[in-house]
């Protein structure tokens, strides 16, 4: 982790016959970019004259428990506060995805990333579908926990009301701004949800998705004429959607926008885009809609002027404040201005659990890559080393013939070194408990044709093994067919994939295999539907993470052999 590097207080100049210097140290190397405030005369606002300014929104969405990245939840912790300085309302919202992506959200459940929100003053939240990872109970915790708690229209109780208020007005002033909340509804597939079904096996809960995206867009249309009806003179929807190519097409955000009317302002999230532009609603309005990507790469900020009219802009550096205390620290290259007093308090969560973190696994000689240097995630369209080791390591841990493994749940590359806990945690932040399970062999053959569906294009859900080896021609059109949650129909056509072998041995269609998996895998997560029928043998209630922290120091004795170093067509062969 790159820790801080230079702490800088805020020089303040007393003239009581001496100059005392105030806030803590200032290094000689950077005095030069500590002077005091700049030309009093040069108009510094953030936001517009405060005398024409009604109120300020801040929005981020998708930080993945990325506090100390990018701007950091000390750098927004400063801006907001600069903002504060400045005008009389200032609000911060967060469009979903907060408390799941990395280590101390892993192990806290998302606890640790609430006390942060909560420190940072969050006025409303929505939740993501990675809200969902650690079950129900976790996120029923979390939501009390949260200060503002969560504002959400569409995730309901099967045939029933909201689970939580479905919109909420916020006062600025004589100021009402309505806010409306959306998460993706096939997040049955989009989180590793472990308790959506009853002792029935019918599901307890509803996020309205359907082959049209109509059942959402009448529930957030209510909310909208019911929020306007309580007063709001303005109405925000604030959505976890998304927007790109990567979103189910009837739930994405701008298409959703079409079927709606009365709303000001989108707030979008979920497909970890940066941009500031309009959408159209249903009466033809162009309506600003944003995105802040991912990570705290950017603030998302709306300024609500007090003669009626809207700018939103997106902040990607945080600025040298004028009369405020600060620190600046190096993050990507780059200096940063933070709050030293967030910053604090960030660094004693990371240190209480810096013991555990560090506890060493293992050592590599080589860098095991899912991601190029250009972000790239070669896992989702070949066969890769690192997650042939974790598949590997959930079929040796399993005891089972097979293992499957979807490539967007293994997160990120593992470095040559000693490997830590922190290492593996980073690498499968889920946290997916992993079962057992007996399939079919036609279970196996479906798994794999909906895996390889979408090739060439990446894909999270393409198939990564254990114990199974297999051809696929991507050059052969899929026949796959899924229903309106993107869940796995059936297969109609020619078939992409060929010559699976189990062990050597070619698949039988008919016959039962032993197969290991996550728990979100075979309950159907993204969209692997054809395993909801297979016999669950165990459930270890072992996350994948401490599962492979086990294969490493018991299997392997503690030292990541070189087979998986180049490891291509070994497993998946692709016929031209």
């Amino acid at each position: 982790m790159n820790r801080r590097l230079i702490f800088i207080f805020r020089v303040i100049i007393c003239f009581l016959g001496m100059a005392h210097l105030c806030g803590g140290l200032r290094t000689a190397a950077l005095a030069d970019s500590a002077e005091t405030a700049a030309d009093p005369d040069k108009e510094t606002y953030l936001a517009g004259n405060p005398e024409d300014v009604a109120a300020v929104i801040l929005h981020t969405n998708d930080v993945h428990v990325a506090f100390e990245e990018n701007i950091g939840y000390d750098g927004l912790a400063l801006y907001k506060k600069e903002l504060e300085e400045q005008y009389d309302h200032v609000l911060l919202i967060d469009a979903g995805d907060a408390i799941q992506g990395a280590p101390i959200g892993a192990i806290s459940k998302g606890a640790e990333v609430i006390r942060m929100m909560n420190r940072l003053g969050y006025d409303l939240a929505v939740p993501g579908n990675h809200e969902f990872d650690f079950g129900f109970d976790a996120l029923d915790d979390r939501a009390e926990e949260l200060g503002c708690g969560y504002t959400c229209a569409n995730f309901c109780v099967t045939g029933g009301e909201p689970v939580f208020q479905p919109w909420r007005i916020l006062q600025a002033g004589d100021l009402k701004i309505g806010f409306v909340g959306a998460v993706a509804p096939d997040t049955f597939t989009k989180s590793v949800i472990k308790d959506i079904l009853n002792e029935a096996g019918e599901p307890m809960y509803d996020f309205l998705a359907d082959e049209t995206g109509e059942r959402l867009g009448a529930a957030l249309q209510k909310s909208i004429d019911e929020v306007r009806e309580n007063g709001a003179d303005y109405v925000i929807l604030v959505s976890h959607l998304g927007n790109n190519d990567s979103i189910t097409e009837q739930f994405r955000c701008e298409l959703i926008a079409k079927k709606l009317s009365g709303v000001d302002v989108i707030i979008d999230a979920h497909s970890h885009e940066i941009f500031n532009r309009t959408a159209k609603d249903r009466t033809g309005k162009e309506v600003p809609f944003a995105q802040a990507g991912t990570k705290l790469q950017a603030i998302g900020q709306l300024t609500i002027f007090k003669d009626g009219h809207m700018e939103e802009k997106l902040v990607e550096e945080v600025p040298k404040p004028q009369d405020l205390p600060f620190a600046v620290e190096e993050r990507g290259k780059k200096e940063r201005f933070v709050d030293p007093e967030m910053m604090a308090f960030l660094d004693a969560i990371v240190d209480s659990y810096k013991g555990t973190m560090e506890r060493k696994i293992g050592t590599l000689s080589y860098d095991m890559i899912v991601r190029d240097e250009n972000g790239f995630d070669i896992s989702r369209i070949e066969e890769n080393g690192l997650c042939d080791l974790v598949a590997d390591a959930l079929r040796a841990k399993g005891g089972t013939q097979t293992a499957f493994l979807n490539a967007g749940s293994v997160r990120n590359n593992l470095k040559a070194g000693d490997v830590t806990y922190n290492d593996i945690l980073n690498i499968l932040p889920y946290s997916s408990d992993i079962v057992t399970a007996r399939v079919t062999g036609q279970m196996i053959l479906d798994a794999l044709e909906f895996g390889t569906a979408i090739l060439p294009e990446i894909s999270a859900r393409f198939p990564q093994v254990s114990g199974i080896t297999f051809h696929v021609n991507q050059n052969i059109a899929s026949s796959v067919q899924v229903d309106d949650r993107n869940q796995f129909v059936k297969v109609d056509g020619p078939r992409r994939v060929s010559d699976v072998r189990i062990d050597g041995e070619p698949l039988d269609l008919e016959a039962k295999y032993t197969l290991t998996g996550s728990n979100y895998l075979l309950t159907g997560g993204d969209g692997y539907a054809m395993f909801q029928g297979a016999e669950i043998l165990t459930m270890t209630m072992i996350p994948d993470n401490e599962l492979v922290m086990k294969y490493i120091e018991e299997d392997l004795g503690g030292v990541i052999p070189d087979t998986y170093k180049d490891v291509s067509g070994k497993r998946i062969l692709f016929d031209n």
